[in-house]
């Protein structure tokens, strides 16, 4: 299932508040779970600008991602597992992934999943 969901996301579009990082996260709980944690920000922004604004009012991307995880009950890991969900730090910048079956945090970009070996800032058990 995991690799059937990265392979459909890296062809997908990146659509802001459809199928970027943090919703791409979201989109991956849905269709393990059948629930969006995500559903309140969707369709609420259609900008890189909107963007990080909905992530400072939410104190980062580990808020945005945190609070969601916790309403739909994901549980805080420090030994993440193929397919578990969460923040990573690349250049400066965080970002929502999901660590994929190769060890590599994968995370939607507007050319497709981009891959990074790393540890990340937060992580939630799927």
């Amino acid at each position: 299932m995991l690799h059937t969901f990265l392979l459909d996301a890296a062809r997908s579009d990146h659509v802001w508040s459809q199928s970027d990082c943090a919703m791409t996260i979201a989109n991956w709980w849905r269709c393990k779970h059948g629930f969006d944690p995500g559903a309140d920000l969707r369709g609420s922004y259609h900008t890189e600008e909107a963007c990080l604004a909905v992530i400072e009012r939410e104190g980062g991307m580990v808020g945005v991602v945190g609070s969601r995880a916790l309403r739909a009950g994901a549980l805080s890991t420090t030994d993440p597992c193929a397919g578990d969900i969460g923040v990573v730090s690349v250049h400066g910048l965080q970002f929502a992934a999901i660590l994929g079956p190769t060890g590599r945090w994968m995370v939607k970009s507007a050319h497709g999943l981009a891959g990074y070996r790393c540890s990340p800032v937060a992580a939630w058990r799927t």
